[in-house]
């Protein structure tokens, strides 16, 4: 198919483009728009990580700094998780404004993560978040609609494609042509950016041998077959409409309907078909399953009456007061073991819920290729709503395994006789690991994609096929 009429077909559209001085403006800036971007996100991860690095060492040393204490205070003395932003979080801020980056772990509850940047936001708001990534999802596709409106629909009118179809070249050949340039356009605005944010993560102390290249290289691809995508939508729309001006608004009421509109609109029907609960709901159903079950802080709780009639028996002694180890402690032992279970019960329900609103969405990419690669860029940059549960549970079980320890030396290290009186040594406070977030490798990273990648192929080759299907060529031919 690439042959010398494709080639001067490629070389005119190029040359055309290059001789248009608002395109060169709109380029200029989109260009400078995008680096403001990929620098301001830099800038913004650089303080996030420098912020959270003092914070963990100043809840580190106060934790360690703790004098002799009773080991149930120290566990509603609390301490802090902090999830520190992944390296590629600077080219696309995913959800990492409208999530907590630290959760506080304390005895008896779970608590949410804190200090989102916009937490209280309006939903608009979110479609004026600064990244590379929104600028080539969003803006990028407008300046090849601006490129590639006119691309048909004015040689049609002007006469220019009946003198190519008399010398022999076929509507084929000019779609052809006319993609590879803009195509090469759109590597040639994007890759820049790419090349610059490896640089930076560089900078950031990324390692050459981690995966984060990696990423990167797919999250190209990704985002060069979504400018595949859109050059196939301005070449099909200005074939079939014969006006540029009219080829022009149905182009961008396509953009603000694929980006903004369907989007939005998804995501309310996903919600409302598979609402989750709200957090003070889903804390309260938590509290009223808990005090069904048993309240570890009531010495009359029927649950805990039966668990000291157990305990009792299996330590073959007939009060509290003759067991080797001190009771209360394993009182707070069963009591934030009920509670875990409770937790983890109704948290694997919201996330069953958030699931099914995911497939929701998921089930219109092969409709809204926007839709795939805003998920996709997220999760290879690992700032999608997955990380950020995954962070939430990795939180989850470095604090149960933290305050169950503290509850082993209150069981094993302070006799219940006078046992709020008693302290252990500062010295176990060093025994306590910090909390860590591991951050996913990338197979899970797109384990929720699996053939969803497909789906946007799908559209893609749909597209390409109507372009240069025989009812086109037959249209085509008809008009010229």
């Amino acid at each position: 198919m690439f042959n010398a009429k494709v080639t001067a077909i490629f070389r005119h559209e190029l040359a055309s483009k290059r001789r248009s001085p608002s395109l060169w403006l709109l380029f200029f800036m989109m260009q400078c728009l995008l680096m403001i971007a990929l620098f301001t996100g830099w800038q913004q991860y650089q303080k996030s990580v420098s912020s959270q690095s003092a914070a963990q060492n100043l809840v580190e040393a106060q934790w360690l700094a703790q004098p002799d204490r009773h080991p149930h205070r120290v566990a509603h003395f609390g301490h802090f998780a902090f999830r520190e932003p992944s390296v590629l979080s600077f080219f696309d801020v995913g959800v990492n404004s409208w999530v907590g980056d630290s959760i506080f772990l304390e005895a008896h509850k779970q608590n949410s993560a804190n200090f989102a940047n916009d937490q209280d936001a309006g939903s608009l708001l979110r479609f004026s978040e600064l990244s590379s990534a929104n600028v080539l999802l969003l803006i990028w596709p407008l300046l090849i609609i601006a490129m590639g409106f006119a691309s048909i629909s004015a040689e049609q009118s002007s006469g220019t494609l009946r003198q190519l179809m008399s010398m022999g070249v076929s509507f084929r050949q000019v779609i052809f042509g006319k993609s590879l340039s803009y195509l090469l356009l759109s590597l040639i605005f994007i890759l820049p950016v790419f090349v610059l944010a490896l640089l930076l993560a560089h900078i950031s102390g990324l390692q050459l041998s981690s995966e984060e290249p990696l990423r990167l290289m797919i999250l190209f691809f990704v985002f060069l077959g979504y400018c595949v995508f859109w050059i196939g939508i301005t070449l099909i729309v200005s074939s079939w409409v014969k006006s540029p001006k009219q080829a022009l608004v149905l182009l961008t009421s396509i953009w603000f309907i694929l980006t903004i509109l369907m989007p939005r609109i998804l995501a309310e029907f996903a919600h409302t078909q598979h609402p989750h609960k709200a957090r003070n709901d889903f804390e309260l159903a938590i509290k009223l399953d808990n005090r069904k079950i048993g309240n570890s802080h009531n010495p009359n709780d029927p649950y805990f009456n039966q668990f000291k009639a157990d305990t009792l028996k299996k330590y073959n002694v007939d009060t509290i007061e003759q067991l080797p180890v001190n009771y209360r402690g394993l009182v707070m032992i069963e009591g934030e073991r009920l509670n875990a279970e409770v937790y983890k019960k109704h948290y694997q329900a919201q996330l069953e819920q958030f699931s099914k609103q995911h497939a929701v969405i998921r089930a219109f990419y092969w409709l809204n290729p926007y839709l795939f690669v805003r998920d996709f860029s997220m999760a290879l940059t690992r700032t999608d709503s997955q990380h950020f549960l995954d962070f939430e549970q990795q939180a989850e079980a470095h604090r149960y395994a933290r305050i169950q320890k503290l509850n082993e030396l209150h069981t094993h290290k302070i006799h219940l006789h006078n046992d709020r009186a008693q302290k252990v040594s500062k010295s176990y406070w060093q025994e306590f690991e910090p909390f860590h977030y591991q951050a996913p490798n990338l197979s899970w990273s797109l384990k929720g994609f699996s053939f969803f990648w497909i789906l946007p192929l799908i559209a893609i080759a749909l597209i390409f096929t109507c372009l240069v299907s025989a009812p086109m060529q037959r249209r085509i031919y008809a008009t010229v």
